[in-house]
């Protein structure tokens, strides 16, 4: 709570208690103390937008919106606490004593940045990637990445944009999100599902990574481009796909299978092996090779 904000509640409050409002309402004093201008919301707003990469643009109209939210949000939770605040004074209470009671009851009372912070990010489109700042592009990659290492098809592309804005807006972090896929994966991948509830922050990416490391290694590739949604790769790590009977392959398994893989025959080994086995054919020819 600023201080502002509390010098006009200690003025609501003590204009209640003494009467000295010369008819005007307490609370409306205190509204009249906290109102936010046109003039105020601009400045108010052009700090958050730099705080949080806002590169969008408002409206007269989103101006004029902002304002009446703001002040309607504001005053709403006032009233509350002018209430709670007048039930705990009594005459002869000092302002000093006044302020103490409402830091003690309302120590969350209405913040005007988190409020402008949240209303910015209500404008934020992550669907229109090219609008984005560098925190909500970032906040974007991010959550991608983590619903890719999951690989869950109850999970679409606009609520992994909405996870995007919560990352970016500081409402989720990371971990959250990790937690929460975690939750669907235990159905989708069943074989997994005790996995999943005994390893806080595994993914299906991680809890498969000595099998994806394996045929990796057989086509030469890095273990992470690995698409978890390709066939070959989900017979390997859910045999029954969903029923959740068959045990995942072994590695020796996954090795030996991605070793005859068309995939593989991309691989330096393979080219290797084709090359010298040409020659051999060819020197047994009398080719001379």
């Amino acid at each position: 709570m600023t201080p502002e904000q509390i010098e006009a509640l200690v003025n609501a409050i003590l204009s209640g208690i003494m009467g000295t409002t010369g008819g005007a309402d307490g609370t409306t004093i205190a509204k009249d103390a906290i109102k936010l201008t046109e003039a105020g919301a601009k400045q108010l707003l052009d700090a958050i937008m730099t705080d949080i990469q806002f590169t969008g643009k408002l409206s007269k109209e989103d101006l004029s919106d902002f304002v009446q939210k703001y002040n309607k949000e504001a005053n709403k939770q006032l009233e509350t606490v002018v209430q709670t605040v007048r039930s705990q004074t009594k005459p002869g209470d000092t302002p000093e004593d006044i302020k103490n009671i409402i830091k003690t009851t309302s120590p969350s009372f209405f913040q005007p940045k988190d409020f402008t912070t949240d209303y910015l990010w209500t404008k934020v489109n992550f669907a229109d990637e090219k609008t984005l700042g560098a925190k909500a592009l970032d906040a974007l990659t991010e959550a991608r990445k983590i619903a890719r290492d999951f690989n869950l098809s109850t999970v679409s592309d606009i609520e992994i944009r909405e996870a995007a804005k919560k990352i970016a807006s500081g409402k989720m972090t990371k971990d959250d999100y990790i937690t929460e896929l975690g939750r669907l994966a235990a159905a989708e991948y069943p074989q997994y599902g005790e996995r999943f509830k005994n390893t806080p922050g595994a993914t299906t990416r991680s809890l498969n990574n000595p099998i994806l490391k394996a045929i990796a290694e057989e086509w030469e590739v890095e273990a992470d481009s690995l698409d978890l949604n390709d066939p070959f790769i989900d017979s390997l790590i859910r045999p029954d796909g969903t029923i959740g009977k068959a045990s995942p392959a072994t590695i020796a398994e996954a090795r030996m299978k991605a070793a005859v893989h068309p995939n593989a025959d991309k691989s330096t080994k393979y080219i290797t092996a084709a090359r010298t086995a040409g020659n051999q054919l060819a020197r047994a020819m009398g080719f001379g090779i």
